[in-house]
């Protein structure tokens, strides 16, 4: 692939069926809470609809079970600031920046690869 060119790697056609988490409005929600789960295949048979990691507010709305694509939004959620946000079934996280995490854990065991 040449430099610069951006192509999605989900498929942005393909339907899966969404179970909500049983969110209520009002709910204060920060990252990497479960908005719902995706059956994506016999690997990933509960795949997690997580809240995008920078994000932070109050659900407005999460919708109905039923077959949506990645790029359709399954939740709305209000930012303390008032602005309102659609959450979709996945969300984009640039290569470099690596993801939030609480605390880095000591490893126990070194990695072999063999």
């Amino acid at each position: 692939m040449p430099r610069g060119v951006d192509l999605p790697c989900l498929n942005q056609t393909k339907e899966y069926t969404f179970t909500p988490e049983g969110l209520q409005p009002g709910t204060l929600v920060a990252g990497g809470d479960c908005l719902g789960t995706v059956f994506e295949n016999d690997l990933f048979s509960n795949h997690r609809i997580m809240v995008s990691p920078k994000l932070t507010g109050r659900i407005v709305e999460v919708f109905d079970a039923g077959n949506y694509t990645v790029s359709d939004p399954v939740a709305t959620i209000e930012t303390p600031n008032g602005k309102i946000v659609e959450c979709k079934m996945s969300h984009f996280w640039p290569v470099r920046s690596p993801r939030p995490c609480t605390e880095k854990l000591a490893p126990m065991t070194p990695l072999l690869t063999g």
